[in-house]
């Protein structure tokens, strides 16, 4: 090997998406809205302090309750802070740059939007749309103002021969 030759490290791949993760003002709260209406599972819980999670957000003293969520592959981290948190910057909302929005894939949107206006703290805010052939759709609010959207497929035909 010349001195000109180098070896290369491989080259680093991002494999997949791993989690979302929300700062929340009341996990209880947000755990309900997600395990309840969602259908998401409680994997884990963790409520305390970490030196590495200082390191790694540059909050040092901060003091968490941590949820994680699962529905499939997607994975939901809510998290609460006891100390070191902060209020949020803006409002939350569709059209305000920054904010996340979620969608659930459901089997049937208007079930799903039953449940949802049979609880006293989900916010709906549209109809039940038409949004492309058949596929069909709403929006709520999370108990933080995150936008979450709840669609249903258009049906598939059946083929006849």
């Amino acid at each position: 090997m010349s001195e000109t030759d180098t070896i290369s490290e491989p080259k680093s791949e991002t494999k997949m998406l791993v989690h979302i993760g929300l700062t929340v003002k009341d996990l209880a709260a947000s755990i309900g809205f997600y395990r309840d209406l969602v259908g998401m599972k409680i994997t884990s819980e963790f409520t305390g302090h970490n030196d590495w999670f200082d390191k790694l957000t540059n909050n040092p003293g901060a003091e968490l309750k941590v949820a994680h969520l699962r529905l499939g592959s997607y994975e939901l981290q809510l998290i609460e802070y006891l100390e070191g948190g902060q209020e949020p910057p803006a409002q939350l909302g569709h059209n305000r740059v920054g904010s996340p929005h979620m969608c659930f894939l459901v089997t049937n949107v208007e079930q799903k939007y039953s449940a949802a206006t049979e609880r006293d703290d989900v916010v709906i805010t549209s109809k039940i749309t038409e949004i492309m052939a058949g596929a069909r759709s709403f929006y709520t609010e999370d108990p933080d103002g995150v936008p979450v959207e709840f669609v249903q497929a258009p049906a598939r035909r059946r083929r006849t021969t």
